[in-house]
């Protein structure tokens, strides 16, 4: 879909998701946001009263993206499957992660130090992944430990992104993954 062909609201939302990705949300200002939606700045306030509106638009499209994301993964045939689709999947933006970082593990850190309303829903960005990586080991066989067991998996790749990023280095993470499915192949 062209920028010509969105809606107002979905140019806003998106020059928000990439902005607060590119630059960090708390440096990302509404005059920002306007201008990479080539939205009017006084039409802004139209749709978002509050940068706190503007977070919670952000964290609905991270959290929509991971909807989507177990839709797709959800076609494949085994939970130790999906469990290697989601690594291949971060993996996959390996040299991405090593410039900015991880997109939902950024902006979660982010908004918790920003202590304002939106800290508060930023605590799904990665605790519904690690909800729905127990699931998939529980149904494996391992739900008494499906918890740990997903704890695990979502602070490799989160350490691992973080060790990509600083040290801009995108074989880390992909090494990270390798090992991760070895050890998701071996349950």
């Amino acid at each position: 879909m062209s920028k010509k062909d969105m809606s107002k609201r979905e140019r806003l939302v998106e020059a928000a998701v990439n902005l607060a990705y590119r630059q960090g949300y708390t440096r990302t200002t509404i005059a920002d946001i306007a201008r990479e939606s080539g939205v009017p700045l006084g039409n802004v306030y139209y749709y978002f009263k509050t940068k706190d509106d503007i977070a919670t638009a952000i964290l609905d499209h991270h959290k929509g993206a991971f909807e989507s994301l177990k839709t797709e993964l959800a076609e494949l045939p085994s939970p130790k499957a999906r469990l290697v689709g989601f690594i291949n999947k971060t993996v996959g933006n390996a040299g991405e992660i090593a410039l900015k970082g991880c997109p939902t593990g950024s902006l979660s850190a982010e908004l918790l130090k920003a202590g304002d309303k939106a800290a508060v829903e930023a605590f799904p960005l990665l605790a519904a992944p690690m909800e729905w990586m127990a699931e998939q080991f529980a149904e494996m066989g391992h739900g008494d430990d499906a918890e740990a067991l997903a704890r695990q998996l979502q602070s490799s790749l989160q350490g691992a992104s973080l060790l990509a990023q600083n040290a801009r280095n995108p074989e880390l993470l992909a090494r990270e993954g390798a090992r991760l499915k070895m050890w998701i192949n071996g349950l």
